[in-house]
């Protein structure tokens, strides 16, 4: 599946193979919702792909209008996105308790909206939330099993997160990167005293032949970019 990201494509292999779950992982600023969104937009806009983004932080009308401030809102794409707004379901918890887990609802959430529409993206903004939500008491092998559950249910599944890939020297990453079938990594990195740029990385791409060198992102005329990463000024 194409990113239609310019030039990541060509990076990856060709795109990312459908039904991966890919980890979007950065520090807050490095832009990963929209990133995620514009992969979701992008493949609704050219390819009439259907596509459903759960946002479990910002509410469903806030991430709307920051992607149409982007520039993605083109109402070609509009019939093929859906935006469920899981925030409002988190204020709700006591009325909901009664009737299953968090972890049960947010699939029982995702298995309706496969059943409306044959998704071909599901983005899930963000997995430190579903898991604090979550409440997981075992998180290796409640995570293993979500993995395993989301390859299942069937779309390319982009979850973002802002868990550190690493914490140290001689730290191993979180199971996550493990379970994971491709990472992409989003980061700021200063190029001067004054300037910073934000970096993309394929960490991990499994069953692709991908370049893992650091790239510079930029988002310009409502797509992104990445270009072979430079040490300058701005």
């Amino acid at each position: 599946m194409k990113t239609y990201v310019r030039s990541l494509d060509d990076i990856v292999g060709g795109g990312i193979p459908d039904g991966f779950v890919v980890l979007l992982n950065g520090a807050p600023g490095t832009m990963k919702s929209s990133f995620a969104y514009s992969i979701l937009y992008q493949n609704a806009l050219r390819e009439g792909r259907k596509s459903a983004y759960f946002t479990l932080e910002q509410g469903k009308d806030l991430t709307l209008e920051h992607m149409a401030s982007l520039g993605m809102a083109d109402e070609r794409a509009a019939p093929n996105i859906t935006t469920l707004d899981m925030g409002n379901i988190r204020k709700n918890l006591n009325y909901l308790q009664g009737r299953g887990t968090w972890l049960e609802l947010f699939k029982m959430y995702c298995n309706n909206v496969m059943k409306m529409d044959s998704i071909s993206v599901l983005v899930v903004d963000s997995l430190d939330v579903l898991e604090t939500m979550a409440k997981m008491q075992d998180r290796r092998s409640e995570l293993y099993f979500l993995f395993e559950w989301l390859r299942d249910l069937g779309p390319m599944t982009i979850l973002i997160s802002e868990r550190p890939l690493t914490a140290g020297t001689g730290t191993a990453p979180p199971e996550e990167a493990y379970l994971a079938d491709g990472i992409i990594s989003l980061e700021m990195h200063p190029t001067s005293d004054l300037f910073v740029q934000r970096r993309l990385r394929v960490v991990k791409m499994r069953s692709t032949k991908h370049e893992t060198g650091y790239y510079a992102l930029t988002f310009e005329d409502g797509g992104f970019e990445v270009t072979r990463a430079v040490t300058g000024t701005s």
